[in-house]
């Protein structure tokens, strides 16, 4: 039988046909260091966008963590993710000047940080015992691109982290847009060949691929730390 196909090159139209959310910083601010544009002639667009809107998520989630607590319960790139994630975007975690961001990208950087925030130290890398997470939950809703591509995608995803959980714990403690970064995208997409339907193939960014996978990760070490409850008699 073939391998899956597994690209990670262009990210899918249908996962950025969306509104963007828009924040500009006025005055002055005490609190969360806000996101600053990353300088250096090296850095690509992408990647200076992404490590900006770590940046911003790292702000958001110090700054309003029950606010993004919420954000997070929305189906991603639904009608109700933008309009949670626009009340996201406030003054007080810009540096200077406007941000124009993805929900997509917001809601990748945010798993990133609570991730680190809660197991950077000490993360489980066994999720045999973690029952099976509905990531069709909320898909219901009005949402801008393909529902079943998102769901896809994230269970993909969850099924790479369970195979291979250290290899999805390095890249998400890898720093985004760095050297770790990209040798961690070497080791884990060999991972994901049998998460993928025979003669499946799949085209993403390393933005897309690294969200899906901190989500995933995020959410199943929540699950593996979660006290087990002995059953009654």
């Amino acid at each position: 039988m073939g391998r899956p196909a597994i690209l990670v090159a262009v990210l899918s139209s249908a996962l950025l046909c969306a509104p963007l959310a828009y924040a500009q910083r006025t005055g002055t601010r005490v609190g969360p260091s806000p996101a600053q544009i990353p300088e250096g002639a090296g850095a690509s667009k992408e990647d200076r966008s992404r490590v900006a809107m770590y940046r911003y998520a790292e702000c958001a989630v110090d700054n309003s963590r029950a606010r993004v607590e919420l954000y997070l319960q929305t189906f991603p790139g639904s009608e109700a993710a933008h309009k949670s994630a626009n009340k996201l975007a406030v003054d007080d975690c810009l540096s200077v000047g406007e941000m124009r961001f993805s929900e997509t990208l917001f809601r990748s950087g945010v798993y990133d940080v609570l991730y680190r925030r809660k197991f950077q130290k000490d993360g489980p890398v066994d999720f045999s015992a973690v029952p099976a997470i509905d990531y069709t939950l909320g898909s219901d809703v009005k949402a801008y691109g393909d529902t079943q591509s998102r769901i896809a995608l994230r269970q993909i995803a969850d099924c790479t982290v369970r195979k291979a959980p250290q290899e999805s714990r390095t890249l998400i403690l890898s720093m985004v847009a760095s050297n770790a970064e990209g040798a961690a995208f070497t080791q884990i997409v060999p991972s994901m060949g049998g998460c993928v339907f025979e003669g499946s193939k799949l085209t993403f960014s390393k933005s897309v691929l690294r969200g899906v996978i901190g989500e995933a990760l995020y959410r199943l070490s929540v699950g593996e730390s979660q006290p087990t409850v002995a059953a009654k008699d």
